[in-house]
């Protein structure tokens, strides 16, 4: 039902909108992703079979000559339409202003679009500790080789479920220098992303074997975490990108404040590296990475590894430790489309002490417009 009120809502929207203003430029927009896999399994039982990763669809345009809009809903397997973004947004003196439901600016590896990222899915420690999207006002600016990002925030669309309780709220600020030296892209960057909880407290933070195939089963996972007043979260970035090649390397920590558990803290951290065989360079503007274009009508084919590390581990918490390492292989048909194959090699410890190790075969087949 709420999958038929929204395609309801945003087709009436794009109807209206062509008939009654004829200077508003609207296009669609949306995107497709399928994954599939198998699971040699040890301790925990897992299933094989397919996911609809993604599948989102919007709109997106010019209200005029200063501001630009998206609006943008996931419709996934799990079966509700969930807000992606739902933002505009205009340029303000050096920068661009953005208002709505948005990223939160922190960790390269979230701000890349899903789209573009390098595996199936982020890496452990970032799909973990950092925040999702959140209603607020955002501030970016570029000047030369450093770029700012600001936000004021509060809570996440679909969060709030009384007007009498209190929302979360917060401030984030990420600073990146992004010099080029002698065809080499450097990417050197920190944030940090503060936040109180209002009347939502609790928090649990789980996260899966870097693959969606068995949506629900996490291998490691704090349990509900109660009576939190406030959070703190800092990254330190690095990249570089030199012709075909290209790497990064994330640290973040998570501080949790509770009048329960006290003070808890958090971390996880990842390293990465790809290489074009077919000579491409991934795209890169105002601190954040892009896509690829292929050179030929053959399409362009990429190799990739990454390890992780996520410790959800701390004083009487024991949310256990993660640690992967995942090969990848990219075929780019064209710039929208591409297919991906992740082998996953993974060694937990879970939450009970006990040590799980078991290895992921997946695949993806995805398009975008």
């Amino acid at each position: 039902m709420k999958k038929r009120i929204v395609m309801t809502a945003l087709g009436a929207a794009l109807c209206s909108a062509a008939v009654s203003a004829a200077d508003i430029e609207i296009k669609p927009r949306g995107r497709f992703q399928l994954d599939g896999g198998v699971h040699n399994e040890d301790q925990t039982e897992f299933g094989d079979g397919f996911n609809v990763r993604r599948a989102r669809i919007g709109v997106e345009g010019k209200l005029d000559q200063d501001w630009s809009f998206v609006i943008e809903y996931d419709f996934g397997d799990d079966g509700d339409a969930e807000a992606a973004d739902a933002l505009f947004r205009r340029n303000l003196g050096p920068g661009t202003v953005t208002i709505g439901h948005q990223r939160v600016p922190f960790s390269l590896n979230l701000l890349t679009s899903a789209n573009s990222i390098t595996f199936m899915e982020r890496a452990s420690p970032t799909a973990a500790l950092t925040l999702d999207r959140k209603l607020g006002v955002r501030y970016d600016v570029t000047n030369g080789d450093l770029t700012s990002q600001s936000m004021l925030f509060g809570r996440t669309m679909g969060e709030s479920d009384g007007d009498e309780k209190d929302q979360s709220a917060g401030g984030a600020q990420r600073l990146v220098f992004h010099p080029t030296v002698n065809d080499t892209l450097y990417h050197i960057g920190g944030a940090v992303a503060l936040q109180t909880m209002g009347d939502y407290n609790s928090l649990r933070i789980s996260e899966r074997p870097e693959v969606r195939i068995a949506d629900s089963i996490r291998l490691i996972d704090t349990g509900s975490l109660d009576d939190v007043d406030s959070t703190a979260r800092y990254g330190l970035e690095l990249a570089m990108r030199q012709g075909p090649f290209s790497a990064e390397a994330e640290y973040i920590k998570l501080d949790l404040n509770s009048d329960l558990t006290g003070d808890l803290s958090f971390d996880g951290m990842h390293l990465q590296a790809s290489y074009f065989l077919t000579g491409e360079s991934r795209a890169y503007k105002n601190a954040i990475l892009g896509g690829v274009k292929p050179n030929s009508t053959a399409g362009a084919w990429e190799l990739a590894v990454r390890y992780s590390d996520t410790n959800l581990t701390d004083r009487m918490v024991i949310g256990g430790e993660q640690q992967n390492i995942t090969l990848g292989v990219n075929y780019y048909l064209t710039e929208r489309i591409r297919f991906m194959g992740n082998l996953i090699f993974v060694d937990a410890t879970l939450p009970d002490q006990t040590k799980d190790k078991p290895e992921v075969l997946a695949f993806r087949a995805q398009f975008h417009f």
